[in-house]
Order: structure tokens, then C-alpha cells, then sequence
């Protein structure tokens, strides 16, 4: 790479190729909230999940405890 006035437009150059790689990263790149989200939603669905089945195991045995 030259330097000086001859290596300007080069430069120019470069400095927009980052440019825009950088603005495709910030279009594409996923927040924390988003994340965040992301987490709490999975989460609920273990504990949902995880829930079902204690009641689907549980349920028969109880209705077949002595009153």
C-alpha cells in the first residue's frame, strides 16, 4: 500500500469496504435483549415441559393413594 497523496484513493477504498462490513454486522447482529428473550422463553419451556411430565407421572399415582 503507498502512502502520500498517490495512496489516498486506496485508502478511501479500504476504509469503505470496513465501513460497510461493519454496518452488515450491526444489521445482522443479535442483542442482549434479544438474547435475554430468547433465554426466558427457553427456560419456561423446560420448566412447562418438566412440569407436564411430573403431572402425567404423578397423576395416576395419586388418584391411587387410600382417601
Amino acid at each position: 500500500m503507498q502512502y502520500g497523496r498517490d495512496g489516498d484513493p486506496e485508502v478511501k477504498v479500504l476504509l469503505e469496504k470496513i465501513e460497510t462490513r461493519l454496518e452488515h454486522i450491526e444489521q445482522n447482529m443479535v442483542t442482549r435483549g434479544q438474547l435475554s428473550i430468547y433465554a426466558m422463553v427457553a427456560t419456561l419451556a423446560v420448566f412447562g415441559g418438566g412440569w407436564w411430565i411430573i403431572q402425567q407421572y404423578l397423576a395416576p399415582i395419586l388418584k391411587a393413594l387410600p382417601k
